[in-house]
């Protein structure tokens, strides 16, 4: 009974320190009062959002090879070394002569190049990263204005669905109260009940329309929250701004002069023109191939061998005497043998150091090294061909990008104008439908006429409004995309 109670205070206390987390990282971006503002909302995912950060390191990588072009026209220098233990026959490597015995050996180097000349393609590689480090920088900046939009419209739909739940709750409350009178009528004699089912109808179709709208500001919200890379939770609020309505003649920008402010202000359209720019210079690194090669390089090394033995002196041993004949005449008739002293020649020598071996056996080595490109299997030539290919892609790339934002800017500012439109009509709407509505109610207390028309009447006018909200947000959304376009701030 006592590890179940340790299992479950375990459980228990899991499941608390989850839920702080999770309430944690909903407050990272919100303000003091867990609430999120546009603002806030837009600010955390610029940091937060995967894709954002996914185009930050991009640019990070960009940068890294930047660096590391301008780095490869430093001097290279390295340093190489092995000691190894032998045994059977090998050569020597400081008498090279084939020993047959167990030894010791090692060979030490430092070597060092320097580039002098390259087919100028050092200077272009740098010039061609440091143009796709500007693209990527404005990629990363094209990514943090994708994430705006997205939570912007994301923001709005929650907006548009608290709203149409307000709506459609005053909707309900409004049935609610008919459905009362009409009850108490039904109890009085003075309507049939036919009436109050038809109110109870029209009462389950307002819940319905209710439930809707929740739900569509539940999934809304759930939007939101996966655009900002923070754990789902129930607690997560947005702060409601106060919306105002559209003016009826409100000035704006002509799509064409959105169009030329958006070709000099986004940075999609500058991240196109950088790697158009970059295509352009790769045609020249790639040309590059067909130059020579001038390189300056300079090394030394040294050997070691156990057994090597350093040299003191040669001695000269007697080792007895030796027969020699030596004759006196041309016919060789008359000789003598002599004796002679014989003498043996021994080495003395001493242990030889690796230290001492290195120092001695000291070599090095400068010079010029000139290599001239002349048939490489006509790689050069496939490049080049390779790169110009990229830079017509490049160029059809930038073309798109701008022929998109035109149609883009284009179909935008007809929808603004299609939405000043349907909102204008919305709004007379849901005036003369409000006033039919008035009249129908009383008409309905005075029994003048049925449920029936009267909850005709009152769906027209229900239908209205919710027209009319959905009017509202979706002509504030178009203004701010055609804000967005002309680099203006997006908050309301």
């Amino acid at each position: 009974m006592k590890k179940m109670s340790n299992k479950v205070l375990l459980l228990a206390l899991g499941l608390t320190m989850g839920s702080f987390g999770s309430a944690m990282a909903q407050q990272q971006g919100a303000g003091s009062d867990g609430i999120w503002s546009l603002e806030e909302a837009i600010n955390y995912a610029k940091t937060n959002n995967l894709n954002v950060r996914q185009s930050s390191l991009n640019r990070d990588l960009n940068r890294a090879d930047l660096n590391q072009s301008r780095a490869s026209r430093l001097p290279s220098i390295n340093a190489n070394g092995n000691y190894s233990f032998n045994t059977g026959s090998f050569q020597d490597p400081v008498s090279f002569s084939l020993q047959t015995q167990n030894a010791r050996t090692s060979n030490v180097s430092i070597n060092a190049s320097l580039p002098l000349f390259a087919g100028f393609q050092q200077v272009n590689q740098i010039k061609q990263n440091s143009l796709a480090l500007e693209a990527s920088e404005q990629e990363y900046q094209s990514a943090q204005n994708d994430i705006t939009i997205q939570i912007v419209t994301a923001y709005l739909n929650i907006l548009f669905a608290n709203e149409q739940m307000n709506v459609s709750d005053l909707q309900r409350n409004l049935t609610r109260q008919q459905l009362t009178r009409t009850q108490s009528l039904f109890k009085a004699g003075s309507v049939a009940e036919n009436a109050v089912l038809d109110i109870e109808s029209q009462l389950a179709t307002d819940e319905l329309n209710y439930i809707t709208a929740q739900n569509q500001r539940d999934i809304s919200r759930l939007t939101l929250m996966q655009l900002l890379n923070i754990p789902t939770t129930e607690e997560f609020q947005i702060e409601i701004p106060e919306i105002p309505e559209p003016d009826a003649n409100p000035v704006i920008v002509d799509g064409s002069q959105v169009y030329d402010v958006a070709l000099q202000t986004l940075p999609a359209i500058r991240a196109a023109e950088l790697r158009l720019r970059s295509s352009e210079t790769g045609v020249d690194l790639a040309r590059g191939a067909y130059y020579p090669r001038l390189s300056l390089f300079a090394g030394a090394g040294s050997r070691y061998a156990s057994t090597s033995r350093r040299l003191l002196a040669i001695e000269r041993i007697p080792d007895g005497r030796v027969p020699q004949t030596v004759y006196f005449t041309k016919e060789g008739n008359e000789s003598e043998t002599l004796w002679f002293d014989n003498f043996e020649n021994r080495r003395i020598d001493e242990y030889y150091g690796m230290f001492s071996q290195w120092d001695d056996n000291l070599n090095t080595q400068v010079g010029v090294s000139l290599q001239i490109p002349i048939l490489n299997s006509l790689q050069a030539r496939t490049n080049v061909q390779r790169a110009k290919l990229q830079q017509q892609n490049a160029q059809l790339n930038a073309d798109i990008a701008r022929n998109n934002l035109r149609q883009t800017i284009e179909q935008a500012y007809v929808d603004a104008i299609a939405a000043q439109r349907r909102y204008a009509a919305a709004r007379q709407q849901v005036n003369a439908s409000e006033k039919n509505f008035r009249n129908a109610e009383l008409r309905l207390q005075g029994g003048v006429i049925n449920t029936v028309d009267f909850n005709i009447i009152a769906n027209t006018y229900r239908s209205a409004q919710s027209s009319l909200v959905q009017a509202k947000y979706d002509y504030t959304f178009k203004l701010k995309v055609l804000d967005f376009y002309q680099g203006k701030d997006l908050s309301f």
